[in-house]
């Protein structure tokens, strides 16, 4: 599947150079009076040729770098189901982008599979009341409330439905087909406008909650919001 994306690349990537190049057919009547010298005729088709690969290169970069097998895909759709299995396509490509982002990344996880299961132990303080018995004046002891800050280790998952008991998704289920054909798509090299359009996602949240991130937003889709890691980067 991999070599057809490539081949489906490549046609897209044909198509795109003669759309880009407007005038096409006028520059071919010039060259056919034009004398060129055989120095001329090479720069014209360096430039051809430099211009090809590059839009190549932009269709096919963001994921020949990611090395994935069987469990990865698996790993990666049921990602996509639990966090956008009831979202549009292109939210379901954006979550798998972010997952993909982060393997390339190196920060989250070295594969799709530890990506999706990356926990982070973080320590939160709370206040919590006490009731301890103190002496008074008379020499008694009664009860007396206090305030004390309580430090514990939490786990975090990166992704919330790791820490959250789900359900196997039902082999019929239209959200987790489309959740798995997504995966196999995307790994295989298809959905290229969204593959661009996420190509620096690595956070997501849901628009219903404000966790006051200062992050740069690459777009808003379903009922999820993107961004990428900062304002520095282009």
């Amino acid at each position: 599947m991999r070599t057809l994306a490539k081949v489906i690349s490549v046609i897209v990537a044909i198509s795109a150079l003669t759309v880009m190049a407007p005038g096409h057919a006028e520059e071919v009547q010039v060259l056919q009076v034009a004398q060129l010298s055989p120095g001329m005729v090479d720069t014209i088709k360096y430039q051809t040729q430099e211009r090809f690969d590059n839009i190549v290169q932009v269709l096919i970069d963001p994921i020949l770098d990611i090395n994935y097998n069987s469990k990865d895909v698996d790993c990666l759709a049921h990602n996509i189901y639990y966090e956008a299995g009831s979202e549009p396509l292109e939210g379901k490509v954006a979550v798998a982008m972010v997952t993909i982002n982060r393997v390339r990344d190196g920060r989250f996880g070295k594969s799709i599979c530890s990506v999706v299961d990356q926990r982070t132990v973080v320590s939160r303080a709370r206040q919590v009341t006490v009731t301890k018995m103190v002496r008074n004046v008379i020499g008694q002891e009664v009860p007396q409330k206090a305030t004390e800050t309580v430090v514990q280790n939490v786990t975090v998952c990166q992704f919330s439905w790791r820490c959250m008991f789900v359900r196997t998704p039902h082999k019929v289920d239209e959200r987790w087909q489309s959740s798995q054909a997504v995966a196999e798509r995307l790994l295989a090299g298809e959905y290229v406008e969204w593959q661009n359009k996420y190509s620096e996602a690595l956070y997501f949240h849901a628009i219903r909650v404000h966790p006051g991130w200062h992050k740069p937003q690459v777009a808003q889709v379903g009922g999820h919001v993107f961004f990428r890691e900062s304002f520095g980067r282009l």
